[in-house]
């Protein structure tokens, strides 16, 4: 096999795996997209609203570093913001580190310092098994969030 030949197979390979991984996350937050309009919530494939800057100090797992928010569906109900996505994080230090995502849910008053309310904004991590559609629906449950 001659080199230009090679180096043609090979770029045609990456090709192939960059369209695929386009078109997965395409059709992903399509998904995550159609889940925001039936639950009354909106959509916003990035971090729109520096989530990730108010939720490192309250993130449940110990040593998590590079922490990243995407795929956000975010909602205001009951004088709290409602927020679900996913989070990426890293992992370890001493073996090098580890990419890791989860999805996520995060409520807080409207009113951050507010007197009139008490209970303080909660962050909660979707099991490590579930993962698209199906992980946003349970945290979506599992913090009771206000949608019809």
């Amino acid at each position: 096999m001659t080199p230009g030949l090679y180096l043609i197979l090979l770029l045609a390979i990456l090709l192939v795996g960059v369209l695929a991984g386009g078109i997965s996350q395409f059709r992903c937050r399509r998904r995550l997209r159609a889940c925001a309009g039936r639950w009354n919530m909106h959509f916003a494939p990035g971090d729109r609203l520096r989530l990730a800057r108010r939720i490192v100090g309250r993130f449940p797992v110990p040593g998590a570093a590079s922490i990243s928010v995407r795929d956000l569906l975010y909602c205001t109900a009951d004088s709290r913001h409602q927020y679900l996505f996913t989070v990426d994080y890293t992992m370890g230090v001493i073996r090098g580190k580890v990419g890791q995502s989860r999805v996520a849910g995060f409520s807080e008053p409207v009113s951050r310092g507010g007197r009139g309310e008490t209970a303080a904004p909660e962050l909660t991590l979707a099991p490590a098994d579930l993962n698209g559609p199906a992980a946003y629906e349970h945290i979506l449950q599992t913090l009771q969030f206000s949608h019809t």
